[in-house]
């Protein structure tokens, strides 16, 4: 009998285990994401969405803002920042961009933004690293070696906490508009 038991367990198991894995693999899978819920007490949507799209259209120094897309509780757009060696002559000219995703959610007293999709862009290129999360670029180690992959992907970090700090300011001060002229 406990034979039998063993087997059919075993066979149970067996059958059972493509299943289990696939539900293990069914995570998340966005990536390198900043994502943050801001309470602004007392303060109605129709002010967030726009600060929001203030801040959108507002040009900035360090990046630009593309594909800015709005509506009435959303705004969303892509930020790139240029990017280039530090060395005078590099032996892996990855001179580009890096671009990033920006949604922005509004609800009254509170609204929530989430920077992803974090990816760079060279301009020959060849040497591409795409997707930043990755731990080997898109173009390949000959191209981008690791070293210099990993300078890529902590500049992408900095530049989309530039970002997140930006958006927080701007988010911050009200906004006038055409009425309280």
């Amino acid at each position: 009998m406990n034979a039998l038991l063993r087997i059919s367990f075993s066979l149970l198991l067996l059958i059972n285990s493509p299943i289990l894995l696939w539900a293990q693999s069914a995570t998340n899978n966005e990536g390198f994401t900043i994502t943050e819920i801001v309470i602004k007490d007392s303060v109605p949507a129709k002010e967030l969405i726009n600060r929001a799209t203030a801040w959108a259209q507002k040009k900035h120094p360090k990046y630009e803002k593309e594909n800015a897309v709005g509506g009435t509780t959303r705004v969303e757009l892509d930020a790139k920042f240029k990017i280039k060696p530090k060395e005078l002559n590099p032996p892996h000219d990855y001179t580009g961009v890096i671009s990033m995703h920006v949604k922005i959610e509004v609800k009254d007293g509170k609204y929530r933004y989430t920077i992803n999709k974090v990816r760079h862009i060279a301009d020959n290129g060849k040497n591409s690293g795409g997707d930043i999360t990755k731990d080997i670029p898109e173009c390949g180690t000959m191209f981008l070696p690791d070293m210099t992959w990993r300078k890529i992907k902590g500049e992408a970090i900095r530049q989309a906490n530039v970002v997140a700090e930006d958006l927080k300011d701007a988010m911050s001060t009200p906004v006038k508009t055409i009425s309280e002229d």
